[in-house]
């Protein structure tokens, strides 16, 4: 970029751009980031400061290099055209008589210089506004912080009798989001008492907030500001968005955000590199080697198992491998005392299983999410009323509910794209009980239900229900049995002493999955497999107590050999997994029933076929048709490639720039001026 330097030096020298990083801009990058690492993580203050004048210095070399970047490659884009765009906004806001917001930024003139480059010349504000965006929700985030410390109410309105973690992705906002007004301006500001909430758009008080609590948070804020040296004199403090720092931490911000689109268009060059056939080719290379490294190792084939996810695959499959859901309903803690009980009584095994399992005839399921209702804290409570918020019937199980029942997680299911979607997660299973407000206080009486038969209420017919409703059609094939666990197949112990874990399995069926491939697993349309699934992980949030199985990406990972599941467990689930996707079972343990639900198998039932030949290949290759359908594997596969490609060269090229430019020839490093920061552990 040699034939920009003149352009980017006239840049400089006009103080659109700038090359200095003044003392104050340090301390206020310590405040905001670095002063963590000394509370938090046992840094040095001289550890700290260093670190942050790196990444100060490498930002400024970066800004310079993306300001040249696009200097080369948009031609509607040039150094006089970026000076007029500034003058023409100083010009601008003189004639509107706002002269502070003129004065702060012409000390801060790199403000305009970022906003022209992010916006390409005032054309498009997407970018601009995404940083202005982060910047005032970290600020609001900051004084939500302090304020918890002045709401005298915060602990009660924070304490529920239980609690229960939500799916992943509730009330994650998606990254690209910006709240706007119906002219398309950004809806956000910075609440600091000193104005009105209401007038701070889509921005939300936290709970107990009140006007003396948020200027007593913002009054804490400005008196941080202030002893450290960030107040200037005489300021007038009322807005923070007039304060001197607010604009100095504008500039940073935006000149990050300037490099960070640099690096995102970097990316895209370099997917450009990823074709059909260099996708392909690495198919083949990968599975070659992890075949290689698999096929007679099932150790290493476990723990591979264990850091699967969208970008981390498994090409290469073992019989009898696989991931399943588990529902766990427990025993009561009078049932548990009658089981410990009995345990102490010197009975045989086989007694002791008997005594079990007429203690397991009296096992209820109960719908655990009434720890998602909250009277007081808006942040935790997830229920909505389906009446109120006028669901329509075809959007949720009404197989035996009305009106007045509760969903969870409007937002991410019938709101707007602001949020995250769940994966996995059907959303249709209202709380199964009644939920009534009462003087503020949420009051329950849940169904209880025991795994029963299929001639009458119990949890296997809400299970195999609510999987026929979400899959659209009949897929849990009816299968009349008598009365369980009166009805197993024999003796629990054998004569010579060794336990049957068959006999323990006390129903078994199987989900019929039509329209469905291991190739297109996780694609949502059509598909029953995915239905399913998400049908199953839905109920195992809503009545197991095995905690460690959710959110989990597709359950507990199952292999043939000996594990660390309790003995019963690991038999049903080993069984289950052998009988491939979509096998379920009932069985017993000392905690309870286990409902195991495989949710995928690395077998050849998998596709509801047996091969006479199988060469380990989960997905059968990389599909070129597929690689744009959302939710397919190659669709993963290719944009795992193409996401790694791009930040392997994005960082190459970025260390690239540092190497040739982070040095004595182009940093000048006054170390005198911040001794005294690095000398604060003395």
């Amino acid at each position: 970029y040699k034939d920009y330097a003149d352009d980017v030096q006239k840049l400089i020298d006009k103080g659109g751009l700038v090359t200095d990083i003044p003392k104050r801009d340090l301390i206020a990058y310590f405040l905001n980031v670095g002063y963590s690492y000394v509370q938090s993580y046992g840094y040095t203050y001289e550890d700290t400061f260093n670190m942050l004048i790196d990444g100060l210095v490498e930002q400024k070399i970066l800004t310079q290099y993306a300001v040249a970047y696009y200097l080369k490659n948009n031609s509607e884009l040039s150094t006089d055209n970026c000076l007029a765009y500034a003058d023409a906004e100083l010009k601008a806001l003189a004639d509107a008589g706002e002269t502070k917001t003129k004065e702060l930024l012409e000390s801060h003139p790199q403000v305009l210089t970022m906003k022209y480059f992010l916006t390409e010349g005032g054309t498009d504000s997407e970018e601009y506004d995404k940083a202005v965006y982060s910047l005032k929700t970290s600020l609001n985030s900051s004084l939500d912080s302090a304020e918890a410390n002045y709401i005298t109410a915060l602990d009660d309105a924070h304490t529920h009798d239980e609690t229960r973690a939500p799916p992943t992705n509730v009330g994650t906002q998606k990254e690209e989001y910006i709240p706007r007004k119906e002219n398309g301006t950004l809806n956000y500001e910075i609440y600091t008492g000193r104005n009105a909430a209401d007038a701070c758009g889509t921005y939300e008080k936290v709970d107990g907030s009140t006007v003396t609590s948020r200027k007593k948070a913002y009054n804490a804020f400005l008196s941080n500001l202030q002893g450290y040296g960030l107040i200037k004199e005489g300021e007038d403090t009322a807005n923070v968005t007039e304060l001197d720092y607010y604009y100095l931490e504008l500039s940073s911000s935006l000149a990050q955000a300037l490099v960070t689109k640099y690096g995102e268009d970097l990316k895209e060059t370099a997917t450009d590199l990823v074709d059909v056939d260099y996708v392909t080719d690495k198919y083949e290379e990968i599975f070659a080697a992890q075949k290689k490294a698999y096929e007679n190792d099932s150790t290493a084939f476990d723990t591979a198992l264990e850091s699967l996810s969208d970008t981390s695959f498994l090409l290469y499959g073992r019989e009898n491998f696989g991931f399943v859901y588990n529902i766990l309903l427990p025993f009561s803690a009078s049932q548990e005392e009658a089981y410990t009980v009995a345990k102490n009584k010197g009975m045989t095994q086989e007694q002791l299983f008997g005594v079990r399992r007429e203690l397991l005839k009296d096992v209820e399921a109960e719908d655990l999410r009434n720890a998602w209702f909250c009277a007081e804290d808006e942040h935790t409570h997830y229920a909505y009323n389906v009446k109120e918020k006028e669901v329509a019937e075809k959007d949720y199980y009404k197989e035996t509910k009305s009106d007045d029942d509760y969903l969870f997680f409007y937002d991410n299911f019938n709101g707007t794209d602001e949020y995250e979607p769940l994966k996995q997660y059907a959303g249709k299973y209202a709380y199964n009980g009644k939920a009534e407000l009462v003087d503020d206080e949420w009051k329950f009486t849940p169904n209880k239900m025991k795994i029963g038969t299929l001639s009458e209420d119990g949890f296997i017919q809400e299970m195999e229900s609510y999987i026929d409703y979400v899959v659209g059609k009949d897929v849990t094939p009816n299968q009349a049995v008598a009365n369980y666990p009166d009805a197993y197949k024999g003796k629990y112990v054998s004569d010579g002493g060794k336990v049957n874990y068959a006999n323990f399995i006390y129903y078994e069926n199987k989900v019929t999955l039509e329209n469905t491939s291991r190739s297109d697993y996780f694609y949502k349309e059509g598909n029953d497999a995915y239905a399913a699934l998400s049908a199953v992980n839905e109920l195992m949030f809503a009545y197991s107590t095995d905690t460690g199985c959710l959110n989990t990406y597709m359950g507990y990972s199952v292999s043939p050999y000996k594990t660390d599941f309790v003995p019963e467990f690991e038999y049903a689930a080993q069984y289950a997994v052998s009988k491939g996707t979509g096998t379920y079972v009932v069985a017993p343990s000392d905690y309870g029933w286990h409902v195991i639900y495989v949710a995928f198998a690395y077998n050849n039932k998998a596709d509801g076929a047996q091969a006479a030949a199988w060469d380990g290949s989960v997905y059968g290759g990389f599909n070129k048709d597929d690689m744009e359908k959302e939710g397919t594997f190659s669709y993963l596969f290719y944009e795992s490639l193409k996401s790694t490609s791009a930040s392997s060269y994005t960082t190459s090229v970025q260390n690239d720039i540092l190497n040739r430019y982070n040095d004595d020839n182009a940093v000048t490093r006054f170390e005198k001026a911040y001794k005294d920061l690095l000398e604060l552990d003395k």
